[in-house]
Formats: C-alpha cells, sequence, structure tokens
C-alpha cells in the first residue's frame, strides 16, 4: 500500500483520536459536578463517616439486621474505606470529596498504562488519548468518578500486572515482591482482591522461580493479614463471617455450580450496549492480530486470561462493575491492536475498530445524558426531606440520606427488607402492608420515600397517586406527601 496514504490516514486517524478524546474528557469533566448518587455511596460513606470521627467503621443503615455487631464492622472494604475516611479528615462528608479516590485511581491507571505503552515503543497514543479512549466505555466513565472500591482495584490489578511482567523481563525478584504487596493490598480494600492474588500468584507459575514465588507469596500473605487482624479466629473468623453474610449464606458451592460460574463469565461482558460495544471490540482486536499479540503481548493474555477465571471462581454473581478489573487489559489489546494494524497498513480492519471506538463513546454521552433527571443535590434534598421529622427519630430511608443527616437521625436501610423478603414486589397493594410491616416491627418512627431517589422497586409501589396526606396505613400515618417526599410517621399507642 502506498506509504504516503498511510501516513495521511494516520495523522487524520490521530486528529480524530484526539478529537473524540477532547469531547470526553469535557464531557466527563462536566460530569464531575453533575452526577447520580450512587446508594452505595451512603453505604460505604457511612462506614468511613464513623472510621473518621470515632475511630471505628460502623454501620447503623444495617443495624437492625447485623445489631450490637454493626457498631464494630468485622467485615467491610477496609483499606478503601481508610483512605475515604482519610478525606473526610481533610475535606468533608460529601458525595464530591468521597469520590477523589476513584478519580486519583483512574488518573493512575492511565498514567501506568502510558507508561506501559512506552516501555514497548507505542507512542501513537498521548495520556489524553489513552484517557478519552477510556472514557469512552460507560462502565469506566460511570465509575471514574463514584465513592466505590472498583477503579482502585483495577488499578491495583494493573499495577500487579506491571510489576510481574517487569520480573518476566528482568528476572529480578523484587518485582514479584512488589506484586505481592500490590497484590495483597488489594485483599486489604477489598475480598475481591483474591482473584488479584491468584492470578499473579498463577501468572509467576508460567515464569516459575523460587525466590521470586516465595517473596510475592509472603508480601501478598503480610499485607493480606492486615485485613483479619481485628476478626477474631483471624482467617477462619474471616470465614465465618463469610458464611452469615446475606448474599452468601444462601449459595451453593457444589462442582456444578462452581463450573457454571465459569462457562457464565461471559454474561459480564455482555450486561449491556457499551459493554457489548467494548467486549465486541477486544475480540475482533484479538482476531485481526492474534498473531502479533501472540508475539509481543503473551504476558498480558496470560494474566487476563488468569484473572478471568479467577474472578469467575471466587467472586458471587455476575455484576458489570466487577468488570473493571479487566477493563485495563482488554482496552491494551485494542490499543495495541490499533498500533499493529497501522503497522500492517491493514486500513479496513483499523476501520472497523475505530467505527467500533466512535459507537462506545456515543453510548458512553447517551447513558450519562440519560441520568440528568437525578443530577440534583442529595444534601439539599436531605436536609428538605429532614425538615419533616423529629430530630433523632429512627427513620428508614434510602441509603445516601446519611449525607447531611447521619448525626441528625438514626437511619436505617431498606436493604435490610429485601435481605429478608425474597418474594417482594409479588402484589404491590400487599407490598406497601408488608414493607410498612417491615418498619413497624422494628419500631421505627418513620418511613421516609424520597421519590427521585429512592430505590426502583420502592418508588413503583409508593410513586402512585392512592396514598393521600393523613391516611393510616399498617400503624403509619401519611404525615406528609408531595412529588417530591412521602413520608409515613408511627403512630404511637
Amino acid at each position: 500500500m502506498n506509504q504516503e496514504r498511510v501516513n495521511k490516514f494516520k495523522g487524520r486517524w490521530v486528529s480524530g483520536a484526539t478529537l473524540l478524546s477532547i469531547i470526553m474528557l469535557v464531557v466527563f469533566s462536566i460530569s464531575l459536578f453533575f452526577r447520580r448518587i450512587n446508594g452505595d455511596e451512603g453505604i460505604i460513606g457511612e462506614w468511613a463517616y464513623w472510621l473518621a470521627n470515632y475511630g471505628e467503621a460502623r454501620s447503623m443503615l444495617y443495624y437492625s439486621y447485623f445489631g450490637d455487631k454493626a457498631l464494630s464492622l468485622p467485615i467491610y472494604h477496609k483499606f478503601y474505606t481508610i483512605l475515604l475516611a482519610g478525606l473526610i479528615k481533610v475535606f468533608d462528608f460529601q458525595p464530591f470529596y468521597l469520590r477523589l479516590l476513584s478519580l486519583l485511581s483512574f488518573v493512575g491507571l492511565i498514567s501506568l498504562i502510558n507508561i506501559y505503552l512506552r516501555n514497548k515503543q507505542i507512542k501513537l497514543f498521548s495520556w489524553f488519548v489513552i484517557a478519552g479512549y477510556f472514557l469512552s466505555q460507560s462502565l469506566m466513565f460511570n465509575f471514574a468518578f463514584v465513592a466505590r472500591p472498583e477503579l482502585l482495584m483495577a488499578f491495583f490489578a494493573f499495577s500487579t500486572f506491571f510489576s510481574l511482567r517487569q520480573f518476566s523481563l528482568t528476572k529480578d525478584w523484587k518485582w514479584a515482591l512488589y506484586g505481592g504487596l500490590i497484590s495483597g493490598l488489594s485483599f486489604y480494600s477489598h475480598l475481591n482482591g483474591i482473584a488479584i492474588i491468584s492470578a499473579a500468584g498463577l501468572f509467576l507459575l508460567f515464569h516459575f522461580n523460587w525466590k521470586a514465588i516465595i517473596a510475592f507469596g509472603l508480601s501478598a500473605f503480610a499485607i493480606a493479614s492486615l485485613f483479619v487482624v481485628d476478626i477474631p479466629g483471624n482467617y477462619l473468623g474471616l470465614l465465618n463471617e463469610l458464611s452469615q453474610a446475606p448474599d452468601v449464606k444462601h449459595s451453593s458451592f457444589s462442582i456444578g455450580r462452581v463450573l457454571m460460574k465459569v462457562l457464565t463469565e461471559h454474561e459480564r461482558f455482555f450486561h449491556n450496549a457499551g459493554l457489548v460495544v467494548f467486549s465486541s471490540a477486544t475480540i475482533l482486536s484479538l482476531i485481526f492480530t492474534w498473531r502479533q499479540q501472540r508475539k509481543h503481548d503473551s504476558d498480558l493474555l496470560i494474566f487476563l486470561l488468569l484473572l478471568v477465571l479467577s474472578l469467575s471462581l471466587l467472586t458471587h454473581g455476575k455484576t458489570a462493575k466487577y468488570l473493571l478489573f479487566y477493563m485495563p487489559f482488554m482496552g491494551l489489546i485494542i490499543l495495541q491492536a490499533v498500533y499493529y494494524l497501522f503497522e500492517s497498513q491493514n486500513l479496513k480492519k483499523l476501520v472497523v475498530i475505530s467505527i467500533l471506538s466512535i459507537a462506545g463513546a456515543g453510548i458512553s454521552i447517551g447513558d450519562y445524558l440519560k441520568e440528568y433527571p437525578y443530577f440534583v443535590s442529595v444534601e439539599e434534598r436531605n436536609n428538605a426531606m429532614g425538615q419533616l421529622m423529629d430530630k433523632g427519630a429512627i427513620v428508614m430511608a434510602h441509603d445516601a440520606f446519611v449525607f447531611g443527616q447521619l448525626e441528625q437521625f438514626e437511619i436505617r436501610s431498606p436493604i435490610i427488607f429485601f435481605f429478608t423478603h425474597e418474594g417482594f414486589r409479588d402484589n404491590e397493594q400487599d407490598d406497601c402492608f408488608e414493607y410498612l410491616d417491615f418498619a413497624r416491627n422494628h419500631d421505627y418512627d418513620y418511613v421516609a420515600i424520597d421519590l427521585l431517589l429512592e430505590r426502583n422497586e420502592i418508588r413503583q409501589i409508593f410513586g402512585d397517586e392512592r396514598f393521600n396526606l393523613g391516611d393510616t396505613l399498617a400503624g403509619y400515618n401519611i404525615s406528609f406527601k408531595d412529588s417530591d417526599f412521602l413520608i409515613f410517621k408511627q403512630i404511637k399507642n
């Protein structure tokens, strides 16, 4: 193919990629100030709030389920929560500040990917193009500024691989030691870090070296053990606590079930339109450039395969958010494919990958804009709803009600209801009484429903016109009702 034509196409491609990245970075920057609250931000934020102000992680949201154990949680995202507590001490207990940790993790991840590519003499992509490309994936766009640990875990996963690849290249066992420290930190941050430790340990078996294996194992175990140091019985105590966790205790661990967990892992890759596009781009990139990827990037492919196997076996469910563990590796496969296709002058295949990238960016922006009705100040809504109830009362409300109200009320999470009522939503008329009966049985003074921020299941039941101010249901009186809030106050005998 004419080299001049290739160079001309490359120049246009780089210009287009730069423009797309600028668009994604601008939209992302705007989104930092206009975002929908994630319910888990309230749950995790509460742990960090108590840790920052009282020296131990608590979960008063879950007090009705855990009892006194909620006053000193044995299991939570420990290192991640410690970091959040530091942000609370430096700044304030607000979603924006808690989300900074994910943003820093994203910046660190992109920087490390940039270093990785430059070490391989791949200089086609600037830092901003790499960042823009990853933000064109809706899942990454969302979690890069959410107070959840997945972006930090993605950073740890890739940092572990980066260290072990350096060991693969240099045979210096110290890199295995660093990989062990980082993977141990991932477990200390989130129990799913066990998958990163597993993948890294298996990866070292492909580059067998006793000194490296021992260095990795000891360092990973030492840091990971920080998670259990305050749990009676340490690792045995951890297993006992996990066996009682609401999302684990009813799970099956039969051989057939374990096999099915591996065979159904593909569901995580095709969970929504954005992931379908991203996963398809990864698969096509491997097909188009398999010979080059196998020759030059075997370490990355092996580590990704081991990580997929480990995560599928060792985690619960197929939630899409854990695909973030894989995304740095999948994104690298795509970026490297673009480089290899330019080297081989295969412009038609480049166009296919480029079209998928543009489609991903469109989906990412579209998914963000669909959340527009929820771009509200959570603190302002919470303050408004809090004014409608007596201070110091026990209130069942959405988890994000903790922001600005944690010292004003004893707040209980509706999730407790779902832990104990698996058949909820069978009949809407009966379900509203079932929900209020649950609150009455736990002697909650108020059931407060934010008709914008509450869980979908609850909003669908209570968000219609059949409830009127003054109505009495299941021992509660409707003390307030408008288009934003529905407040039930317990009728005291």
